[in-house]
């Protein structure tokens, strides 16, 4: 039950890129022509690339392949092919055989080199990978004429809608999918996203923005604690736009991707499995960005303060023994905590004109914000997280079946 999810426009296409589908019956054979499994994003001219990926210590094949190929051919990378219904993680020895084979395969199909195409799988852990299958319905795919908005719906696991934006920059254009509804956490969540432009940029200049860009949204959302094994961001530049050297000045460009990816990172959270509410947290007065997060972080994911939420129970103790919790130094004397309008402390004590009743008609609301501020500098940080329901237990008990 996704959480006030917005009518998204209709996503732009990008010039230098085509994209294309397939339904393969990854999960299971009988699922073949039920729903699209695979996409291929297709570049016409070689690419600039850059990649985040899960800071999990079991990282899925295809994940070690694509950072090393972003690495290594950071400047002439040629398209992704993505893959849901199975995470090709935990497989054991053929795991890297299968990732290699889903790579060469679709570089055959574009008549490409394999070290230019880049790859990513989603979906069940530690289940044989069918790459048979996938073979079959990459050939299909690289023959398909979609659009962004059917490879948003491609990648697709446990998520309710698919997950799409679009922006302009200038002359040029960003358009970016993403999946994501359980196992969300940084660094980063069960999620994959894939961004496009025709900007003329350099992997020198995409990598760090990219990377900052992700902090700010992928980085800065939770759903349930969880980190995968396969979450990877793909930020592709053409360069067609104008055909022009590269940007000198890429600052407007990179508020307009931080932008986009916000976005695609409050979609999955209002995805969430089981969430009911949509909550974002302020932390302000932080001595440092980083350490702002931080405590923003530990504040949603937090058990008892996600069934608080759950309950529309405004158990503003709960919120402030997480952020005691996140091994930043505050003043416990100088913290200030309010939600939407309602103040609830201040300078370390109870707000005169707290109610629990105000406190309860905010948290019974499906969305609402939080802010706590430390009193320790002028430092902050943005997350955003939901509640922990009955029914996310419901679905991750029955994820396999």
């Amino acid at each position: 039950m996704a959480v006030n999810p917005p009518k998204l426009s209709a996503p732009l296409p990008v010039p230098g890129f085509r994209v294309g589908t397939a339904s393969c019956g990854v999960k299971a054979p009988e699922l073949k022509g039920q729903r699209t499994d695979l996409t291929i994003i297709a570049a016409d001219v070689d690419c600039q690339a850059a990649g985040t990926f899960t800071q999990n210590r079991l990282r899925a094949a295809c994940v070690d392949l694509g950072e090393k190929a972003v690495r290594e051919h950071g400047s002439d990378i040629r398209g992704i092919v993505a893959n849901s219904g199975n995470a090709n993680a935990g497989t054991g020895i053929r795991e890297a055989e299968w990732a290699q084979m889903m790579i060469t395969t679709t570089a055959d199909a574009l008549d490409v080199r394999p070290g230019q195409m880049l790859s990513a799988s989603t979906g069940v852990i530690g289940t044989p990978f069918p790459i048979d299958r996938i073979e079959f319905g990459i050939q299909e795919a690289s023959d398909c004429a979609s659009d962004w908005q059917d490879a948003a719906n491609a990648i697709r696991t446990t998520d309710t809608f698919a997950k799409w934006t679009s922006r302009r920059v200038g002359d040029f254009t960003i358009t970016g999918i993403a999946k994501g509804s359980g196992m969300i956490h940084p660094n980063m969540a069960t999620m994959l996203g894939f961004i496009a432009t025709d900007a003329p940029l350099t992997h020198a200049q995409l990598q760090p923005m990219l990377k900052r860009a992700v902090s700010r949204s992928f980085n800065s959302i939770s759903v349930d604690g969880d980190t995968s094994t396969n979450d990877t961001v793909y930020l592709l530049s053409s360069g067609v736009g104008l055909g022009q050297a590269p940007l000198a000045d890429t600052s407007v460009f990179e508020v307009a991707l931080t932008d986009a990816c916000i976005e695609l990172a409050q979609l999955i959270v209002r995805d969430g499995e089981g969430v009911s509410k949509f909550v974002t947290i302020h932390v302000e007065g932080a001595a440092s960005e980083d350490e702002a997060r931080h405590v923003g972080r530990t504040i949603a994911v937090s058990p008892l303060v996600k069934t608080a939420f759950a309950g529309s129970d405004a158990n503003w103790g709960r919120i402030i023994a997480a952020a005691g919790n996140a091994g930043v130094a505050f003043d416990a004397d100088r913290i200030s905590l309010a939600c939407d309008d309602v103040v609830m402390m201040e300078q370390g004590n109870l707000h005169q004109d707290y109610s629990d009743a105000d406190g309860m008609e905010v948290f019974a609301r499906p969305e609402f914000s939080i802010t706590l501020n430390l009193g320790m500098g002028e430092a902050g940080a943005t997350v955003w997280t939901g509640d922990l329901t009955h029914e996310y237990i419901t679905i991750n008990a029955e994820y396999r079946t």
